[in-house]
Parts: C-alpha cells; structure tokens; sequence
C-alpha cells in the first residue's frame, strides 16, 4: 500500500495560486477555503448557500448550483475576469442521498414517478460538468493546471444507498479516464481523485451522539482538506486515487487498483484502452 505523508511546508506552492472550490461553504470545501486562505491562495468558493462570514480580501463568492450548466459556466467565467487565470480547481460539491429505489411514489394522477436523481445531478454530472469547464479554461494557459475531483470510500465497495454509491462510482471511473485523456492528448492538466472515508460534513444528519452510537469516529474535514491542496501541488500526481481514512492517506490506483485489473485480465492481453487506443489510430477507410 502506497501511504504517504503530507507536510506543511508540502503545500507552501499553493500561494499566489487561484483555485475554485465548489461546495465551499460547508464541511469539507469550507476547511479547504480556509486552509487555501492561511497558505497565501486566492480563493473563488461556489455554492448554494453564501458564507457566513467574507474571510479575506482574496476571496471571491460566486453563488452556484453545480446541477446547472449555465451557473458553472458563469461560475469559471467571473473566476477568470476576476484573476486572469485558474490553476486548481477542487470539484467537491455534494449532498446526501435522496433516491429511494424500493417504493416508487405516483403523483395526483396516479402515474408512477421517476426516482429522484437530484444526487446523480449534483454528484456526478456537476463534478463532470465542473472537471470539464476546468480544463476548457486551463488548456489556454500554456502552464496548464490540476483538477481535483471529489469520489469516496463509498465508490470502492458495496453501499445501502444506491444513488449515493452510484455517483461516487461515477467520479471514480470517471477520474481514471479523464485523467488517461490528459496524457493522450498531451496537455499539462493533472486530473485526480480523493476517495474520503467518513468525514465530518454536512451531510452527515445532525444527530447528537450518532456517530458515537454507530461506533465510528468520523474525521475532520481538515484533514480531507489538506489530500486536496497536497494533489493541487505535487506535479508529480496525475491520475492517482487517493484513499483517505483515520487521518492517513494512500494512493491506491497505482498500489492496488491498476495491478488488480492486471491480474484479472491476464498477462498478454492488452487493455481495454491500449485495444481502444489502435482502433483510433487506424486510418479511416475512403468514404466513411
């Protein structure tokens, strides 16, 4: 297993650099603005619910909903008429579950409704929505940047809230696509993925006594925080997934998930990307 540390000192490059974080009010993207703050960053946090308090002069609020392509759009555009530029961009925005798969609900006329997708709407398609404005933007900048996406412990295994574990399955495999298109495309665009455990967040229902009653100690947005700065930094990070649970971080495509695969496959068969690969440097026969 690939565990690594993260150092203050590891995340003083982050100064000067101007990041987009999503979902920045609350939990998780709250701890990361104000981390980003104390390490010199500008700082652009986009959400459905405005701050509470404007923390410094290099901050910019920029109301959201990352469901709506036209509030990104003008999310990344203000972000760049503000700064000139965008070098990280934290897509980290979500909510809890709300799908429910075992009782289908009708309406006043009696006609079945669709389950509520409002999760796969904020969860996936905002993170692809959010990666994909990012890299538009980034790729004019001949320095490029990084984009961090925000997956989960819950994308790896098994969860009683299908809608929930569908969109964090999504990101995952989403990531490690989007991240082999960077290299096949040759641009300067790091992609990764943060895959937290339990974390104290909003989303959690605001029960006392609840995790201690389910016999887990959730840990502090701080320290999900600090795995997405330390992606943001660290040229050298560029499609990895990174796992973080009870306060430690490890890299787990690399370590575990990509040698798993190979095992599964066999030795000598290609990839499924390395067979997609040659079909796509084929030449196109006359008339198609």
């Amino acid at each position: 297993m690939a565990e690594f540390v993260i150092k203050d000192e590891d995340l003083a490059s982050l100064k000067n650099k101007v990041v987009i974080v999503t979902g920045g009010s609350s939990g998780i993207g709250l701890a990361t603005v104000n981390l980003l703050l104390s390490l010199g960053a500008s700082v652009v946090s986009a959400d459905i619910t405005e701050p509470k308090e404007t923390p410094a002069s290099s901050f910019l609020f920029v109301k959201t909903n990352v469901a709506s392509w036209k509030d990104l759009s003008a999310l990344f555009k203000k972000s760049k008429e503000q700064y000139g530029r965008i070098d990280h961009v934290f897509a980290n925005a979500g909510i809890g579950p709300r799908a429910n798969y075992l009782a289908i609900e009708t309406d006043e006329n009696g006609d079945l409704i669709e389950p509520n997708t409002q999760v796969l709407d904020v969860m996936l398609k905002g993170v692809i929505n959010t990666a994909s404005l990012a890299v538009h933007f980034m790729k004019q900048q001949p320095e490029g940047g990084s984009v961090v996406l925000m997956g989960s412990s819950t994308g790896l295994q098994p969860l009683r809230a299908p809608d929930y574990s569908t969109a964090k399955h999504g990101v995952l495999g989403f990531g490690r696509g989007y991240a082999r298109l960077m290299e096949a495309a040759g641009l300067p665009i790091r992609i990764n993925t943060l895959m937290p455990s339990w974390t104290t967040t909003n989303l959690l229902p605001d029960i006392p006594g609840l995790m201690k009653g389910a016999k887990h100690e959730a840990q502090p947005g701080l320290v999900v925080a600090r795995g997405a700065a330390y992606l943001m930094v660290d040229a050298s990070r560029q499609g990895d997934v990174v796992f973080v649970c009870d306060g430690k971080y490890t890299e787990i495509e690399k370590a575990v998930l990509a040698p798993a695969y190979e095992a599964i496959k066999g030795a000598g068969n290609p990839s499924d990307d390395e067979i997609l690969k040659r079909m796509l440097e084929l030449p196109v026969p006359a008339g198609q």
